[in-house]
């Protein structure tokens, strides 16, 4: 491995020595000193070694030969200083010397990866805990519009669910599986060291289909992604590192020639499916069927003149397309990366779309050879175009599924036709309003001071500001709008987060074998957030869509909320001859949303890690190159729960006699505490053939403690509800990583595949006096002990009766009659195995990504069919309905068409309840770069041609539109469900890379 990465390294380098231009202006000229710079272990020349005058920032680098020339006469008493990917950095005195030649040793410590870690960076091979690192190039060829879309099958461990394709949607992001009811369950996300906002911020309501604050950050912009699964490793961040830490790095500039990178792509989107709907005639018959008599005629039917496809009419081809221009360069002293971007993304659904425009600035600079500064600067707006979700009677997709095909788009007058028993959903989505604008300022400035030597002190300050702005409208052309005469929403969100980091560090290494690395730190958060909210309706005119023009304002609101979290943390690695490892961290954070008695929590951890590669009784084993254990133990919170619920709450409102009022709300409790996540990770690390075949295992369980729930209290307290710590959980899994170059980067064709697997089994250990919490949802999700979080709990459908035509239905207990107490559980919404696997492929100017993601095992409950298979009602319902019961004697699943349900045989049951596995081809890329002499002509350095597709093909046995999918969006408990939900388009772009 070493010597394929140094054989990597000189080409690298050997492009840049043709590439780069001096940086510095050069001295006067007089006495010269020559040389040439060798490799210690086999004599090759090296090219591209920097070579640097000591205290300056005059130097140059070796050309293809590994020959230099400097001219010193204004600098006497010079030493040089050699620097070489891979190779320990040297230090020579010049003298009187007039030629200098220097062989550099191999560095194998070097060549490691560096792997960001919690307020540091440490060597991937030194690490003790479960840690997996997602690189730029992984994510690159994705056209995604988010960075949580890219995490998406990437990492063992990391279930990453798209719940809708509605353009700027939130996504869930699940690191070892549900670790709470009512604390949140999204990872904690770090950018450049700064934790930044991921919370939802609509007030507006559209039914599951939220805003993510994390869509306003540019995939284009990350270096590297590195997530904490395990206790051990997350706990530096304490208080909200229970469902794992994101650590995002964003790219810098680098010493050499300016480099500009243009990428650009531009495609269509479409949904790869519809479901099949009865059309005009199957409609109708289906109707005579379901009244007991011939009520349309074979005439009538024949000769009606209206079979609208609403799907074809709500659904389109929509474009999307990204535009990216980055700069990034520097000296020795100076460092930039300048980019801008701009994403468009139009919705598969008419009336949906999202938009985005960012610029970023990293600087760094050397004030001294000791002082370091340096700043992240990010500026982006976006503008969301929304449309209803699932659950209302305004939506397009509801509605153009719901709709019989008998009713027409438009009246003969081209106005909207509204005779349905749903509103026009094409009136909807051409007509009504829903806009949200965000503003985000995301940045930070750092000082990093070298005190002494290997003694370190960082100070960072940043801040993420978000603002989102909405306003909604519904004119009286659509069937909302004209029951109010007009209506109209405005909503204002602001929210601050302010962060100070210090950190002092020392590291050391002695005696060849010792290596210790301490941390101490300090760090404070405040976090501000203003909204207000107006509603109106009665508007004068059609054309005037804001409050202003309302006649009546129905609804008014504001809010402010301050919070803060301070933390005192400390981190000691230790090494033994690069083979004993040991970590321990603790962190003592003190948080506002506690009473003082519980208002500051603890949360140690402990690693170790055996690499027995470097015992001597492996040193002889040739194809052996990576063999080490872990074993973790640590402690993190969860705080992420209302602000305040500890305290005695009083609301406004309760006017008497045009007096105002206030009542009490909330009941205090001082005794709340955070959760805690109590996790323990196994793990073995291993490598073969220079590891060209490596691979990685861990085994974790992790229990949740004092489980933060609503406690249910008797209706003489005048409240129904208080939280309080009562609860436990418990998630355990493994998790799998291999890779694999089937054809070794030396070779003309290069090949790597990868694959990460996990299995996570989710179990609910304890609640509130053993009471189940019940009815969650579309889906009937309940949560009870011994059972999974959010189980599917209905009835047990055992078929049809070819009797009757009615569902019959298990009657558990056994008592002659069919009732809420025959109820159990029908299914379970995770997966027993999700992962990915990811192959890139080279030969000469072409390369290949190709990527799958699979979950297998998991239920979806699907609610669509829940009305489209009821036969009863005004909704159009699905083909499936053709093979109903019809007469005595007829074998089938589906039940009979009735105007009335006794049975009720559309009741929760497993009826709904669908495999939800799927194997998506979730990206397929083909590219080709223009060879080198065609890029010398052009000035060029890479110049790539690309095609890429997403969601190209899915197997599954799912009859909704999609099997990724969930109504509720980013919810905690109401988890699995497809109800009229947005499907995940299929995506074809073409796009273009471009180097100068």
């Amino acid at each position: 491995m070493t010597n394929l990465l140094l054989i990597s390294g000189r080409a690298h380098f050997l492009l840049w020595t043709l590439l780069l231009l001096p940086c510095l202006t050069m001295p006067a000229l007089g006495q010269t000193i020559q040389g040439k710079v060798t490799d210690a272990g086999n004599g090759d020349a090296l090219p591209g070694v920097a070579i640097k005058v000591k205290g300056t920032s005059y130097g140059t680098i070796t050309d293809v030969a590994g020959a230099y020339q400097l001219e010193l006469d204004e600098y006497p008493k010079a030493k040089l200083i050699f620097t070489f990917l891979g190779m320990k950095t040297q230090e020579v005195v010049v003298g009187t010397q007039s030629r200098v030649d220097v062989q550099l040793v191999s560095d194998s410590q070097e060549l490691d990866e560096v792997v960001v870690m919690g307020y540091s960076a440490e060597s991937k091979r030194m690490l003790t805990t479960s840690t997996q690192v997602v690189k730029s190039d992984k994510l690159e060829d994705l056209a995604v519009g988010s960075l949580d879309a890219a995490l998406s099958g990437q990492a063992a461990g990391v279930q990453v669910t798209q719940n809708s394709g509605t353009p700027g949607s939130a996504l869930s992001v699940r690191v070892r599986g549900v670790g709470s009811v009512n604390a949140g369950n999204q990872p904690l996300y770090v950018i450049d060291g700064i934790p930044v906002t991921s919370e939802n911020g609509s007030q507006v309501s559209f039914s599951g289909q939220t805003i993510s604050a994390l869509s306003d950050l540019n995939p284009s912009d990350i270096e590297s992604i590195t997530m904490l699964k395990d206790g051990a490793g997350a706990a530096i961040y304490g208080a909200r590192a229970a469902n794992g830490v994101v650590l995002i790095t964003t790219k810098r500039g680098k010493n050499g020639k300016d480099v500009i990178n243009f990428n650009a792509y531009y495609g269509i989107q479409q949904a790869w499916k519809q479901l099949d709907l009865l059309n005009k005639e199957q409609w109708f018959e289906y109707k005579n069927d379901q009244l007991g008599f011939e009520k349309y005629s074979p005439e009538y039917i024949a000769n009606y003149e209206h079979d609208t496809d609403w799907q074809s009419e709500i659904f389109q081809v929509a474009p999307q397309a990204n535009y990216d221009l980055s700069a990034q360069g520097g000296n020795e002293r100076t460092s930039y990366f300048l980019s801008g971007s701009y994403f468009r993304q139009d919705g598969i659904v008419k009336g949906s779309a999202y938009e985005r425009m960012s610029l970023r600035l990293n600087l760094d600079h050397m004030l001294s050879e000791k002082l370091k500064v340096g700043s992240s600067l990010q500026f982006t707006y976006s503008d969301t175009d929304r449309i209803e979700g699932d659950q209302s009677l305004n939506a397009p997709l509801p509605n153009a599924l719901s709709l019989p095909a008998i009713y027409p788009v438009r009246n003969e007058d081209g106005s909207f036709n509204e005779d349905g028993p749903y509103a026009n959903p094409v009136a909807i989505a051409e007509n009504a309003v829903n806009k949200a604008y965000s503003y985000r300022g995301l940045g930070n400035v750092y000082l990093d001071y070298e005190i002494i030597s290997n003694l370190n002190f960082q100070l960072k300050g940043g801040f993420d500001y978000y603002q989102l702005r909405e306003h909604s409208y519904d004119p009286v052309t659509t069937r909302q709008g004209a029951t109010y005469n007009g209506l109209g929403f405005n909503a204002n969100s602001q929210s601050l987060n302010a962060t100070v980091n210090a950190t002092l560090r020392y590291n050391k290494q002695w005696a060849d074998v010792h290596r210790l690395d301490v941390l101490l730190g300090w760090s404070a958060e405040q976090y501000q957030r203003r909204t207000n909210f107006l509603r109106g309706q009665n508007f004068s005119r059609p054309e005037f869509e804001y409050i202003t023009s309302a006649s009546e304002i129905v609804a008014a609101d504001s809010y402010g909320l301050d919070r803060g979290i301070n933390s005192y943390f400390s981190k000691v690695n230790y090494g033994y001859a690069d083979r004993y490892l040991f970590t321990a961290s603790v962190r003592r954070d003190g948080s506002s949303k506690f009473g003082n008695d519980n208002r500051y929590g603890l949360f140690p951890a402990a690693s170790f890690a055996w690499r027995a590669i470097e015992e001597s009784f492996l040193q002889g084993r040739k194809n052996l190159s990576n063999l080490k254990l872990r074993v973790g133990y640590g402690l993190t919170g969860n705080d992420a729960i209302g602000d305040f619920r500890y305290q005695a709450l009083f609301s406004s409102g309760s006017d008497y006699f045009g007096q105002p009022g206030i009542r009490p709300s909330q009941l205090p409790n001082e005794s709340l505490q955070w959760e805690t996540v109590i996790q323990t990770n196994v793990g073995l690390d291993m490598g073969w053939w220079n590891d060209r075949l490596s691979g990685s295992f861990d085994y974790y369980i992790k229990t949740t403690e004092d489980m933060l729930l609503s406690r249910p209290l008797p209706l003489s307290s005048g409240y129904s509800s208080v939280m309080s710590n009562v609860g436990s959980m418990q998630n355990k899994g493994w998790e799998l990583q291999l890779s694999y170059d089937v054809l070794a980067q030396s070779k003309s064709v290069y090949w790597n595949t990868s694959l990460n697997l996990a299995s996570n089994k989710n179990e609910v250990l304890k609640l509130y006096n053993g009471q189940p919490i019940d009815n969650i949802g579309r889906g009937s999700n309940r949560i009870q002990e011994g059972s999974p979080i959010s189980v599917f709990y209905g009835f047990e459908a055992l078929g049809v009766d070819a009797s009757t035509g009615d569902m019959v239905f298990a009657d558990l207990n056994q008592d002659g009659e069919i009732t809420t107490e025959d109820r159990t559980v029908i299914g379970n919404p995770h997966p027993e195995l999700f992962g990915g696997w990811n192959n890139q492929l080279r030969w000469k100017g072409f390369d290949v990504q190709l990527f799958f993601q699979f979950s297998y095992g998991n239920d979806i409950y699907n609610g669509t069919r829940v009305y489209l298979e009821s036969m009863k009602g005004a909704d159009n319902q699905m083909t499936t309905i053709l093979d109903r019961w019809q007469q005595p004697g007829d074998i089938t699943d589906i039940p009979r068409a009735t105007a009335n349900d006794p049975n009720n045989n559309n009741r929760t049951s497993s009826r709904f309840v669908e495999d939800g596995s799927f194997l998506r081809l979730k990206n397929l890329t083909v590219g080709y770069s223009l060879p080198q002499p065609v890029l010398e002509k052009l000035h060029l350095r890479k110049c790539r041609f690309y095609v890429s597709g997403q969601n190209l093909w899915t197997l599954t046995n799912y009859s909704g539109l999609d099997p990724e999918v969930n109504y509720a969006g980013d919810d905690d408990v109401r988890l699995g469900t497809d109800f009229f939900t947005y499907p995940n388009p299929r995506v074809f772009v073409a796009g273009v890379n471009l180097t100068l």
